[in-house]
């Protein structure tokens, strides 16, 4: 143990080369001479945590931005804007949009986001910094294809929803509108939800199979092998990606599109039909 003139020694101007030392020093000098003090103690101790609390906000700062890279590229959808690193424009349809950073929440499960794990921004931009670029990639394909389901969902919904309002009256069986137990919607939705899960079936099916037998190209988000006509097999790569970006820029429209159906009949309690007959040949 070191005596009180030692911790005096350290504590002097002369010990500069214990600098990191001469804080603990200062303290312990002053419990060996005044005695312990509760209420200095913890002031003392929060002025000597302080660099380090700085150093833990900093290193969070850093790891937040982590995600952005020196070479980030412009994004599309708003004017001065910066895509994130893990949208890099190699996806179809990439617009470097996603200001929510919903992207971590890939790695969440429904019951766990459905039982308040719903992290907030800041611990979604630490989730996407903390991930390796094999994690974010994957994080990515795997919200990618969930938008592509969505956006083909939607582009049906969008055609069937008037089609049904002009051939039958009246509005649309849906959520709000209600009718979804009524005749045979109720068959035809569990028709439409297996025949979804048998082509999804299939394509897993088929993957399974190629990585067996070695080595396989990655797989396309969305891409189920559905192509009777030989429309992508026929086009090169730069034109496959223009046709899978006007896909997705049609499904997006079909989502905007069918929200605003929803929300219209509930609203106004009228078939879309009805409301804006210029658009159906009324």
């Amino acid at each position: 143990h070191w005596s009180k003139w030692s911790m005096l020694s350290l504590a002097s101007p002369a010990a500069s080369g214990f600098a990191p030392l001469r804080g603990p020093a200062l303290l312990l000098t002053e419990l060996s001479t005044v005695g312990f003090d509760a209420r200095a103690y913890r002031a003392k101790m929060q002025k000597l945590s302080a660099p380090l609390r700085a150093a833990a906000r900093t290193a969070d700062r850093l790891a937040a931005t982590v995600c952005m890279s020196d070479t980030a590229r412009k994004a599309l959808w708003k004017p001065g804007a910066v895509a994130p690193s893990y949208l890099d424009g190699t996806l179809a349809g990439d617009a470097g949009f996603d200001p929510l950073t919903l992207t971590a929440l890939a790695s969440k499960s429904l019951p766990d986001l459905l039982t308040g794990g719903w992290p907030s921004q800041s611990q979604r931009e630490l989730i996407m910094a903390r991930m390796t670029p094999t994690e974010r990639r994957a994080a990515v394909a795997k919200m990618r294809e969930a938008e592509i389901r969505h956006a083909r969902l939607a582009m049906l919904a969008a055609a069937g929803w008037p089609l049904s309002e002009l051939l039958q009256g009246g509005r649309a069986p849906s959520v709000l509108n209600g009718g979804l137990g009524d005749g045979p919607v109720p068959f035809f939705l569990v028709l439409a939800a297996g025949a979804a899960a048998y082509v999804e079936y299939l394509s897993e099916e088929a993957a399974n199979q190629a990585s067996g037998l070695g080595p396989a190209a990655p797989r396309l988000a969305g891409d189920f092998g559905f192509d009777p006509l030989g429309v992508m097999a026929e086009e090169g790569a730069y034109r496959r990606k223009e046709l899978s970006a006007n896909e997705l820029f049609n499904g997006r429209l079909a989502m905007l599109a069918i929200t605003g159906f929803a929300a219209q009949e509930f609203l106004w309690g009228t078939p879309v039909v009805e409301q804006t007959p210029f658009f159906f040949g009324r």
